[in-house]
């Protein structure tokens, strides 16, 4: 009497997952660079920043030049002081186009429902907040350093005796490049705004309140000794901190050391990315 075996293939119970496994920074970093690069509002944000900054640098250009011409002091060498103004004079305008691109970058998820597969990705969440300010950040440097270069070059010969000086890289290179980094940390602080608000028109309200608005409203109180400290602080506002690098001082407030402003704008772009991990630990998406 034969003995009936159990022909029944063997199923293999899949391993359970390492819960130490997890997506790597830089594949997020990855990740969030393929969905910045692969949205049109990006390039047009891009394009819309050269555009405006060369045509505004090219109007301060020849307004320099046309004063030169009425003025002939105005025709001595001046050092690199108004070739830099001409050059950054766009970061009036750029600043809040950075702002707005960190926003939306985090506020266009969630209306699309896109953050949900990124947190699903990502459940650690501070990652996904760190790589897309990283992509921003970095993005908005490098366009801004390309946006110099070509302004510098563009409005050369219309400054003639006050262009650019690159022998004196204190008063040249390093004014563009505070002015770059600071356009940077506004972007990565506009992406922890994004993160914090989760609304787009509402994260754009407090971002361009506290680039541009804030600094305005405080004009208006006279210099005089009881508004002294608004002044003051006024200092401390991203703008007016951001501009010290690269500027005599920003729209109000009084201008910075240049060690005392970075610190500041470092700290903005901090606190909203700290804000934007918070709120996000907190809350669902």
């Amino acid at each position: 009497m034969s003995t009936l075996t159990n022909t029944t293939p063997s199923v293999k119970t899949p391993a359970a997952a390492d819960p130490h496994l997890h997506l790597s920074f830089v594949r997020l970093v990855r990740s969030e660079w393929i969905k910045f690069t692969t949205v049109r509002s990006t390039w047009w944000s891009i394009a819309l920043v050269i555009v405006l900054s060369v045509g505004l640098s090219l109007l301060m250009a020849a307004s320099f030049a046309s004063f030169a011409t009425d003025n002939a002091e105005a025709r001595m060498p001046q050092g690199n002081a108004i070739a830099v103004q001409v050059i950054v004079f766009s970061t009036v305008l750029t600043q809040l186009l950075a702002v707005i691109l960190g926003a939306i970058t985090v506020t266009s998820e969630y209306s699309t429902g896109m953050i949900r597969s990124t947190l699903t990705a990502a459940p650690g969440r501070d990652g996904a907040i760190l790589a897309k300010a990283l992509v921003v950040g970095v993005t908005m440097f490098v366009t801004s350093v390309v946006v110099f270069a070509i302004t510098a070059i563009v409005t050369g010969p219309i400054l003639t005796t006050n262009a650019l000086d690159l022998s004196q890289p204190d008063t040249s290179l390093m004014p563009l490049l505070g002015a770059a980094l600071y356009l940077s940390l506004v972007a990565m602080m506009g992406v922890g705004i994004g993160f914090v608000i989760r609304n787009g028109p509402g994260a754009l309200a407090v971002g361009i309140g506290l680039i541009f608005v804030a600094p305005l409203l405080v004009s208006f109180f006279p210099r005089v000794d009881n508004f002294a400290w608004i002044h003051d602080l006024a200092s401390y506002l991203p703008s007016n901190a951001g501009q010290s690098l690269f500027l005599t001082g920003g729209m109000s407030g009084t201008a910075l050391e240049t060690i005392p402003a970075l610190i500041t704008i470092v700290a903005w772009a901090v606190a909203a990315l700290v804000g934007g991990i918070a709120v996000l630990k907190m809350r669902d998406a």
